[in-house]
């Protein structure tokens, strides 16, 4: 039997992929010329066959960073010893690609096999935290409510593509609902997982110890278990130091992207002192400054919720990106906290208005991205 959580995300979640499919689709047909000709005579118009829905899928889904993930699937990481004179993969951990490669092997292609990876595993991840949201709240409906803006939450179409975010998502929130089952054993193998995925893994050990910690259970064996949850970051740097001699390359190659270490504050200060930039290439500045704040307001949320473990876990997904000295990408590294998504459900929940707007504008900068990104302009991510 499908678990009820996995059947209840099923329906935003389809309604949520199709409206990014048709953005996907139509906009391409608008490519190819028919914005010149609209009108011009009267049997022009769009056709969404089955192959424009091929076409518009494919045009998308190798972009980015899953060219990254496609060739470590294909031809594996860059073997010379470490430096910063050009951009290495060294950046992008294995877990997602090593997945990706064993769905391809089972099919013999990429495109497609990457595309229905990374669905199903969004799907799954989404059942995930509808369970949480309802172990938490205990109410349907805000559970409902937590699924659906996580399915409209702005750069979500990253979850429907060959990226590593919908992997990461099953995992972590798998992990933290593990641990709020008193299944620390799971919960630390499931972290151990997600941290061969993205650093960001290893948030989790200090999200759940935390919590426990303020619940009164403090027994040292469990500091043992959550120990394991720093295994694939662990092996990961190991594998690089063999073939770099660099452990840190991961991090260290950052600097390519633009991306030094440097005090949190010093992005939200820029923004501050210049609000009316609202957008740059890589970075639509107003939609990564308001969206911090809320997922910084969501950690408050939380932690005065009891939800400890959901605070720490968002609170360091935030810090850790704008530690780099820039908010480029914080709307698609926020989008992998699921304490984000229940604390708006919850905050929906006791101002319905608050949560009609919030998804009618989440909506519209979704459609609005996703479009710019079928354009090729690619001013969600880096």
């Amino acid at each position: 039997m499908i678990p009820l959580g996995v059947r209840r995300a099923f329906l935003p979640f389809a309604i949520s992929r199709l409206l990014l499919v048709l953005v996907f689709t139509a906009i391409p047909l608008l490519q190819q010329g028919l914005a010149d000709h609209w009108g011009a005579e009267d049997r022009m118009s769009l056709r969404l066959s089955p192959q424009a829905v091929a076409d518009g899928l494919s045009n998308v889904a190798i972009r980015a960073d899953a060219t990254f993930y496609r060739a470590i699937a294909t031809e594996g990481y860059e073997k010379r010893p470490f430096d910063t004179s050009r951009a290495a993969n060294w950046a992008f951990f294995p877990l997602h690609p090593l997945a990706w490669r064993a769905a391809g092997a089972l099919t013999g292609e990429w495109v497609w096999s990457g595309l229905l990876l990374a669905n199903v595993l969004t799907w799954l991840g989404l059942g995930m935290l509808w369970t949480l949201a309802r172990r938490l709240v205990g109410s349907d409906r805000v559970a409902d409510m937590a699924v659906l803006f996580a399915c409209f939450w702005p750069t979500t179409y990253f979850m429907m593509l060959p990226h590593s975010e919908s992997l990461f998502f099953l995992l972590a929130t798998a992990s933290l609902l593990a641990a709020r089952s008193e299944r620390l054993w799971w919960a630390s193998i499931l972290g151990g997982i997600a941290s061969g995925a993205r650093v960001n893994g290893v948030f989790l050990a200090p999200a759940i110890f935390i919590d426990r910690w303020f619940r009164g259970e403090r027994r040292p064996m469990d500091v043992a278990k959550l120990a394991l949850i720093g295994v694939g970051l662990a092996a990961y740097m190991v594998y690089l130091w063999k073939i770099t001699g660099n452990p840190f390359a991961f991090k260290d190659i950052q600097i390519k992207w633009g991306r030094e270490l440097q005090p949190p504050w010093v992005a939200l200060m820029d923004y501050v002192n210049r609000p009316l930039k609202i957008a740059m290439p890589w970075n639509p500045r107003l939609l990564n400054f308001s969206l911090t704040v809320v997922a910084l307001c969501s950690v408050v949320a939380c932690w005065r919720r009891g939800w400890r473990d959901l605070a720490v876990f968002t609170a360091l997904t935030v810090l850790a990106p704008l530690s780099t000295g820039t908010l480029i990408s914080m709307t698609r590294y926020i989008g992998v906290a699921p304490g984000v998504f229940i604390a708006l459900a919850a905050w929906a929940e006791e101002r319905p208005r608050f949560g009609a707007l919030w998804l009618s504008i989440s909506v519209l900068a979704m459609t609005l991205l996703g479009i710019l990104f079928t354009f090729d302009i690619d001013i969600g991510s880096a």
